[in-house]
């Protein structure tokens, strides 16, 4: 399953970071986008990276493909073991594997700019968006899109005021603790550039 969004890869040292929004040009020189084609994956317990999937077929053959694949996954993959779960490695080999072979507790999201392109791994949403809220960051839920794979990354909005150093300090921050639920406010961070 592949979602097609608007928005850019940009790295950040050994990150991926997916900006979208209407100022998310602003934020820096992007890798690849828009559109960016995100997907979700699971990595593999044998230490072989991720798999993909477009499909599980569960213990009785009931196949499950697409968005229904991954519901089916987090909501039921874990009762049954001997299920397969088919897709792509992030290579782009096709790969399938029983459902106990997936380490189910630690979903990622991969970005790509194709949709059958070799996809890096995203460790941050960013939204790129003014609001008159007093806040330069703060989290937010993810695109509609996104909602169902919310576990896999943090997601904030980041004010354009904040970009420039202010905010790849903010960005390192929220990559450096993996936090999901920091909040700051314009006046803190003038606190911190205060002489």
């Amino acid at each position: 399953m592949t979602l097609e969004l608007n928005g850019l890869v940009i790295p950040f040292s050994a990150a991926h970071v997916l900006v979208i929004g209407p100022d998310a040009e602003a934020f820096g020189e992007p890798a690849f986008g828009p559109p960016v084609y995100v997907r979700p994956g699971y990595p593999l317990w044998d230490g072989r990276g991720y798999l993909l999937p477009d499909e599980a077929i569960d213990d009785i053959g009931q196949r499950f493909k697409g968005r229904a694949a991954y519901t089916w996954i987090e909501t039921r993959g874990d009762a049954f073991p001997r299920a397969d779960a088919i897709g792509v490695l992030t290579s782009g080999a096709p790969h399938s594997v029983f459902m106990k072979e997936l380490d189910l507790a630690n979903l990622a999201l991969f970005a790509s700019t194709q949709r059958a392109s070799a996809p890096v791994r995203l460790d941050l949403l960013l939204e790129a968006l003014a609001v008159p809220d007093g806040y330069a960051l703060s989290p937010v839920p993810p695109p509609d899109e996104l909602v169902p794979f919310a576990r896999a990354l943090p997601s904030y909005r980041l004010a354009p005021g904040a970009f420039g150093a202010l905010g790849a300090a903010l960005v390192h921050k929220i990559l450096l603790s993996g936090r999901g639920d920091l909040q700051v406010t314009f006046d803190d961070l003038d606190d911190l550039v205060e002489w």
